[in-house]
């Protein structure tokens, strides 16, 4: 990682410049050795950094389709380079082989900054839409380590355990909202086109009509009569909270109340304890040191509360604990992690660890996305089941009423 620092000599004189070490405490280091007295050292931002801005994303962001891509195409480098073809030429090999064309332009770009003598990370940090930062840390020290096949198959190997994490959660909440889509256009239905025409006829009775049919006539009528305001304010209550959720502030709540929420907020907490675990594990494998995984990995939990944690784990560790340390005082992970983490720190196993925790959270996502479909589903029926009955009876009650009457 590359560090920018301020510092005085011997003399007295002032100077500036950039060191590449592990963490702060090692960048100070290394000034000592050189004579050298830091009074500000700060991770520095690369040029590929100021390039990619707010564009940079994390894989959360990528298609299932562009994610398998991705993967594919790791795999398949890795067994070019295994077979001792040169980078340059596998990637342009591989780019012939991908379909999608976004993506073939992509590698072909790469491939051509490689045979110009550019860094291979630097390369793919030229195109942050479809390589995640963490790509190119793991890329980076693969190639440093000269394990960059190894490396390219545990990168294609974590993507594709994180999508099956996202497919299982995406398919826990699917079915539920696809219900309450076709529940609320229903809804629409009724109360726009068909209350207002058979209750036309009660209103011409002129008569006392019950609670339920009055509150109907009153929701049907608002929705028939107010329709062009209440449309367009829908639609801009949505946009208001895409655009709150798009800010720091908005995705640190939108975390809070997640993780109050009783079932789906066990299974979000689940989710990312398996996502940080299993990124950690990926970047510690790769040879990265613990510090610079934190940083690397604060960009792909997908939580800004999580975020806020890595930071605070990242500080910590920098000042001198121990990343087990500082996990058992984590407001987002379970203590046990820390616990666990302190045994894979005595052993030297602590990435083999944290994917055995991984795998662990990864199973109970798996059964806790189960149990979220199985209790969601039948409260939804339950919901809807009542909202039709209260229209049918509201409808009935009166024509009932009448009919006795006469």
């Amino acid at each position: 990682m590359l560090y920018r620092y301020e510092a005085v000599d011997s003399d007295g004189k002032k100077t500036t410049g950039t060191a590449e070490a592990g963490s702060p405490a090692d960048a100070r280091a290394q000034l000592r050795d050189r004579g050298l007295v830091a009074f500000d050292v700060r991770q520095a931002a690369s040029e590929r950094a100021r390039r990619a801005g707010p564009s940079q994303v994390s894989w959360l962001s990528l298609s299932g389709r562009r994610l398998d891509l991705l993967c594919q195409a790791m795999k398949h480098l890795a067994l070019l380079l295994k077979a001792g073809v040169p980078l340059g030429q596998g990637l342009v090999v591989l780019a012939r082989q991908i379909e999608d064309r976004p993506f073939r332009q992509a590698f072909e770009q790469v491939a051509s900054r490689v045979k110009e003598g550019a860094d291979f990370d630097a390369a793919l940090g030229d195109h942050p839409r479809y390589f995640p930062e963490l790509v190119l840390h793991v890329v980076r020290s693969g190639v440093q380590a000269g394990e960059l096949p190894q490396v390219l198959v545990e990168l294609a190997e974590y993507y594709t355990r994180q999508k099956k994490i996202r497919d299982r959660v995406v398919s826990a909440l699917t079915y539920p909202a696809l219900m309450c889509l076709v529940g609320g256009l229903v809804l629409v239905f009724l109360l726009g086109f068909v209350v207002p025409k058979v209750t036309s006829v009660l209103l011409e009775q002129k008569r006392a009509l019950p609670w339920p049919t009055e509150v109907l006539l009153w929701v049907s009528g608002a929705a028939t009569d107010y329709w062009w305001a209440i449309v367009p304010g829908f639609l801009l209550l949505a946009l208001g909270m895409v655009r709150s959720l798009a800010t720091e502030r908005g995705r640190r709540l939108k975390d809070r109340i997640l993780l109050r929420v009783p079932v789906l907020g066990d299974l979000f907490r689940k989710e990312i304890v398996a996502r940080w675990a299993g990124t950690m594990s990926t970047l510690l494998a790769s040879g990265i040191p613990v510090a610079q995984a934190l940083a690397a990995v604060r960009g792909a939990v997908g939580s800004a509360a999580m975020a806020d944690d890595v930071a605070r784990l990242e500080r910590e560790v920098v000042e001198g604990a121990s990343l087990s340390e500082a996990l058992k005082r984590s407001r987002v992970l379970p203590a046990a992690v820390g616990f666990v983490a302190g045994i894979g720190e005595e052993s030297g196993d602590l990435h083999d660890v944290l994917r055995e925790v991984a795998q662990s959270y990864n199973e109970e996502v798996e059964v806790a996305s189960g149990r979220l479909t199985d209790l969601l589903n039948p409260i939804l029926i339950v919901v809807l089941g009542l909202v039709v009955g209260f229209i049918v009876a509201a409808i009935l009650l009166p024509i009932t009423d009448f009919s006795n009457i006469q």
